[in-house]
C-alpha cells in the first residue's frame, strides 16, 4: 500500500444494554493486529530431537532430515495461518460471506423486494426490480506475495527470521482483507441510490456532508426510507452500525452516547416559555460502532448489517505454496533460495446498496 495505516486504531464498539434494555455504555473490542501466539505447539519441534538437549542446527537438519524442505513449509504454514486466525476482521461484522466456483458470480441486485401492494382483480400487478437479467456480478481476482528463506538462512541458522517472515505472511493476509474492503466502501462511485431514481424518499447516499445530528438524520432516513424503485414498496432497513475512521471515533461516540444534547451557542431571539429537551435521542440508536485505521481524514458512514447489502466470496482459501529445494528449483539452482508464495482467491461488492450511506467528508464533526 502506499499509505502508511496506523493498525493500532481498529477497534469494534458494542453498546452495552442493561435492565429494561437501557442504554448502560459502550465496551471497545480493539482488533490486535500485532497478537501475540499462543501456539498450541512448536512447529519446529523436529529440530530437536528427543536424544538431544539442543536442537539441530538448520543445515544439519536438512542433512539429516530428507523431508526437511517440506517440514520447515508445514511450520511456516502454522505459523502463517495461526497468525490469520488469530487476527479478528473489522470487516466481517458487515459482509455477507459466500463461496465462489466460478469467475465471477451474479446475485439479485436490490433482492430485497419490501411489502406486496393491493392489486385487486383486473388492475395491473406491479413487479418488482429483482431479476437476473438485471443482477449483480461480483469478479474473482487471485492474489499472490512470495517471499524467499534463502540458503545462508539455513547455513547459519537464522530460525527466527524465518518464524518472522511465516508471522508476516499470515498477518499479510487478513491486511489484504481488511485494505480491499475498505477501499470498496470508501469510494463513492460504489454508492449509487438517489430519491430521485426511486430509491429512497430522501436523495443520494453518498453525500459530503459532515458529522452532526442534522446529516446524521439525513442519513438514517435515507437507509430508512429504501424502497424497490418500481412497486414503491419500503424494505424495512434501519442502520444498526456507524463506521468511521480513529480521527471521528471519540467526537461521534460522545454524540452517541452523552446522557443529553445541549445548546452550544445559547438562545436566539425571544425566551422561550419552556426550555429545550435535553434527552438525548440518539443514544443507543446504533448497536454496533466500527472503526478502522483504513477510513481516512473524517470519512464516515452507516449501514444496517443484517440487510448484508455486501457480498465476499471465497474461490480458495488463503494457502503457501514451496518450491522443492533441489535441481528441479531455479530458485534453488541459481539464486541459493527456497521460495513461498502465499496466495488467496476471492471478491467482493455491493449487491444491495440502499442499506448503506457514506460521507466523504474531510472536515471534523461539529459535535460540541
Amino acid at each position: 500500500m502506499a499509505d502508511m495505516v496506523d493498525t493500532s486504531k481498529a477497534k469494534i464498539v458494542e453498546i452495552q444494554r442493561g435492565i429494561n434494555d437501557q442504554v448502560s455504555g459502550f465496551k471497545d473490542h480493539p482488533v490486535n493486529y500485532n497478537p501475540r501466539l499462543e501456539l498450541a505447539y512448536d512447529p519446529f519441534e523436529w529440530l530437536k530431537p528427543q536424544d538431544r538437549k539442543f536442537r539441530m542446527q538448520l543445515q544439519e537438519a536438512f542433512v539429516m532430515h530428507p523431508d526437511a524442505a517440506n517440514l520447515l513449509r508445514d511450520g511456516i504454514k502454522f505459523i502463517a495461518f495461526s497468525t490469520y486466525a488469530g487476527i479478528a476482521p473489522t470487516y466481517a461484522q458487515l459482509v455477507r460471506k459466500e463461496s465462489s466456483n466460478r469467475p465471477e458470480e451474479q446475485y439479485l441486485r436490490d433482492g430485497a423486494m419490501g411489502t406486496v401492494p393491493r392489486a385487486p382483480s383486473g388492475s395491473e400487478v406491479k413487479f418488482v426490480t429483482s431479476a437476473l437479467e438485471g443482477g449483480t456480478k461480483i469478479q474473482n481476482f487471485l492474489y499472490r506475495m512470495g517471499v524467499e528463506v534463502t540458503g545462508d538462512d539455513i547455513k547459519f541458522d537464522r530460525l527466527g527470521k524465518i518464524r518472522q517472515i511465516a508471522y508476516e505472511l499470515g498477518k499479510s493476509a487478513i491486511m489484504t482483507e481488511e485494505s480491499d474492503f475498505w477501499t470498496a466502501v470508501t469510494t463513492g462511485a460504489n454508492y449509487v441510490r438517489n430519491s430521485t431514481t426511486l430509491d429512497n424518499d430522501i436523495g443520494a447516499n453518498t453525500l459530503s456532508t459532515i458529522f452532526n445530528a442534522t446529516d446524521l438524520d439525513t442519513a438514517l432516513t435515507t437507509i430508512s426510507t429504501a424502497k424497490d424503485k418500481k412497486s414503491g414498496s419500503y424494505l424495512g432497513y434501519n442502520a444498526d452500525t456507524i463506521w468511521c475512521g480513529p480521527r471521528s471515533e471519540f467526537a461521534i461516540k460522545q454524540f452517541l452516547m452523552s446522557d443529553g444534547l445541549y445548546r452550544a451557542g445559547g438562545w436566539s431571539g425571544a425566551a422561550e416559555t419552556r426550555g429545550g429537551g435535553t434527552y438525548n435521542p440518539y443514544r443507543g440508536l446504533l448497536s454496533k460502532m466500527v472503526v478502522s485505521p483504513w477510513v481516512n481524514s473524517y470519512l464516515w458512514g452507516l449501514c444496517d448489517s443484517s440487510a448484508y447489502g455486501y457480498v465476499w466470496q471465497t474461490v480458495e482459501p488463503w494457502q503457501i505454496l514451496q518450491e522443492n529445494m533441489n535441481e528441479t528449483s531455479e530458485a534453488w539452482l541459481t539464486r541459493d533460495a527456497i521460495r513461498y508464495v502465499l496466495r488467496g482467491y476471492f471478491g467482493h461488492g455491493f449487491v444491495d446498496d440502499r442499506a448503506w450511506f457514506f460521507s466523504s467528508t474531510t472536515s471534523a464533526p461539529t459535535v460540541v
